[in-house]
Formats: C-alpha cells, structure tokens, sequence
C-alpha cells in the first residue's frame, strides 16, 4: 500500500527548498555585476526554473519567485528610464520590490550610469 502522506511530504519539501534557494539567489545576486547580456540570461534561467518548478507541483512557483523575477527583469532593461514601462500605477505590476531595492538592483548593471538610477521617481 502506498503511503498516503507522501505526496503532501514532497510538496512541503518542495515549498521550503523553493524557498530556500530564492532567499540564497537573491542575496548572491545583491553581490554580483551584470551586462545587458547578463540581465537577459538571469531573466531566462529564472524563468526556466519557476516554469519548471511550477510542473513538479501543485502550486504555482510564481509567487515565490516574485521579488527575484522582479530583479531579472530589471537587470535585463535596455535603458534606465525603461523602468517607467514597469514601475507605477499603470503598470499592471504588484511590485515586491520597494524603489530602495530597485535602484539597488539597477546599479548591478555595470553600463547604467549611478546618477541616472539616483534620479529616478520611483
């Protein structure tokens, strides 16, 4: 007979990993350089595993991903003042990122300028 908890087991195994390595990949992201090439990697890898994830679950790795999606996508703009296509009311994103930390992950790209990033209204 097959053992009733296990699928609820590997799901709670899943949830916390996930959970895990987000916190880890944030944190080595706070410390790592980027080009446009490499903002443009990090959004596909990112996607690549919520997509993945998502496939080996029950649940949607979506919302655990948010903050670090959120990270990819801004380390993969082609220009600063791009961020205004994303950041505000009429953007259609719920922002788990406050401007504080945006501006943080905008200055990981090594071809924006820091006053640019100081200067926006976000």
């Amino acid at each position: 007979a097959e053992y009733m908890g296990l699928p609820q087991l590997f799901e709670n195994f899943m949830t916390s990993m996930t959970t895990e390595i987000v916190v880890i990949l944030e944190r080595c992201l706070s410390k790592a350089r980027f080009s446009r090439l490499g903002g443009l990697q990090l959004d596909r890898e990112v996607r690549s595993f919520c997509s993945y994830l998502s496939s080996t679950t029950n649940w949607s790795a979506r919302d655990r991903f948010a903050r670090l999606s959120q990270m990819a996508t801004l380390l993969n703009l082609e220009r600063v003042g791009e961020i205004h296509e994303y950041w505000g009311p009429n953007s259609g994103f719920t922002w788990r990122l406050s401007p504080a930390e945006a501006r943080q992950t905008l200055a990981l790209r090594i071809d924006f300028n820091p006053e640019d990033i100081r200067r926006l209204k976000l």
